[in-house]
């Protein structure tokens, strides 16, 4: 079997997995959150993204269903997104399944299918999210 390098523009691991709507794209990625916390921007790091919420890196994830307002700048979508919002997944490490790094899975709830479809646009390219190995409980 001949190694071929693999192209950025190509459609490569563009399938979701079977209990994903869509792939996680790999991004390190700056965001601002305003939840019932803090009227205040709070600064966080996005680390993957799909057409229908991301992943943020944070020691204090929110409860799952806190609502939030989420800001950050998507690569090749040419404005900054601002959407609602909610918490649909937190890892805190205090759950005997807790894996990974801390943070949340945020899931848009108010993004528009104009927004959606460019957001799915601007995604093309970059490489999916690789799956972790998980360790037996």
């Amino acid at each position: 079997m001949k190694d071929t390098p693999i192209d950025p523009d190509s459609t490569y691991g563009d399938e979701p997995d079977e209990d994903r709507r869509a792939v996680r794209r790999d991004l390190d990625l700056q965001c601002e959150l305003v939840s019932h916390y803090s009227d205040e921007p709070v600064e966080h790091q996005v680390t993957d993204v799909s057409p229908f919420g991301v992943w943020i890196d944070t020691e204090m994830p929110l409860h799952p269903g806190a609502e939030v307002v989420l800001s950050m700048t998507p690569p090749s979508f040419g404005q900054e997104l601002t959407v609602f919002a909610k918490v649909a997944r937190a890892v805190t490490g205090r759950r005997r399944g807790d894996r990974g790094p801390l943070g949340m899975g945020l899931q848009f709830e108010d993004l528009t299918h104009d927004e959606q479809a460019e957001l799915t646009e601007a995604l093309i390219g970059i490489p999916p999210k690789l799956k972790r190995n998980r360790r037996p409980n």
